[in-house]
């Protein structure tokens, strides 16, 4: 699974990929299927387009972190007069800015307050239940954002470049109310593939988090597309899919009556 780190990365994507490249090799592993979050989708995108060979399909979660930094600045509080001086590049400003969102995001306590803040920043769902938003918050106060920009730019590089090569199935997951992204532009940009499947959820970025009985369903469905895809390269039946058993209800047992003998 490709995921953002908390920990800061200068390595680029083409870094990034000679180590995925390279974790295959030392496991054995010829291909395999790719699941990837939030910033990890455009290294899985560059992966699968570099290595067609290694990479079998790729499951897509929230797709990029592809919102302006103006957009996040005001959602963090941050005075419009301050936004305009820092956020006049979008994305790409966040290189400048990722010091800036750090500080303050890093002093977001976690707990049922900082949870309701975000919610009417519009960062968190209103129906998150507390366990999930206290995961979110995890991960919020430690995210990366300088490089959040240089993946947000890789993805606009991978989409103009790399996309239209990938051949494997692919499925994108995307929330509806997902404020650091685009989920429609992303769904239009992967629904042109041969291959696609697109699925909104009612959830912000944060899907593994909050439907994670959704990621576990695609990537079941995932694995026996490829699996179709596998048997039609080589010329043999693909399998039939699983038959729930159904379990019906025994009769109710009859009452024997025994009579005495005549």
């Amino acid at each position: 699974m490709l995921n953002w780190s908390p920990e800061h990365n200068s390595a680029g994507t083409s870094a990034h990929i000679a180590e995925a490249i390279s974790l295959l090799d030392d496991a054995e592993v010829p291909a395999c299927v790719v699941l990837a979050w939030s910033g990890g989708t455009a290294t899985a995108v560059e992966l699968a387009a570099r290595h067609p060979d290694r990479v079998r399909g790729l499951l897509l979660l929230a797709g990029p972190p592809t919102v302006g930094a103006e957009a996040l600045l005001s959602r963090l509080g941050v005075p419009e007069s301050l936004r305009r001086l820092l956020a006049g590049g979008g994305a790409a400003s966040l290189r400048l800015t990722g010091d800036l969102l750090e500080s303050v995001t890093a002093q977001l306590p976690v707990g049922d307050w900082s949870a309701r803040l975000l919610q009417q920043a519009g960062l968190l769902p209103a129906g998150i239940d507390r366990a999930t938003a206290t995961a979110v918050l995890r991960n919020l106060v430690q995210h990366d954002w300088r490089t959040h920009a240089e993946l947000a730019l890789d993805w606009s590089s991978s989409v103009r470049d790399s996309l239209p090569r990938i051949t494997c199935p692919v499925t994108l997951l995307a929330g509806r109310h997902d404020p650091f992204g685009t989920p429609l532009a992303t769904a239009k940009q992967v629904g042109s593939l041969p291959q696609a499947r697109v699925r909104l959820l009612d959830t912000s970025h944060f899907i593994p988090l909050e439907d994670p009985a959704a990621v576990r369903e695609e990537l079941d469905l995932l694995l026996r597309r490829v699996e179709a895809v596998e048997c039609a390269r080589l010329g043999v039946d693909p399998p039939p899919p699983p038959v729930r058993r159904l379990r019906l209800p025994a009769p109710p047992a009859r009452r024997r009556t025994l009579h005495p003998p005549l």
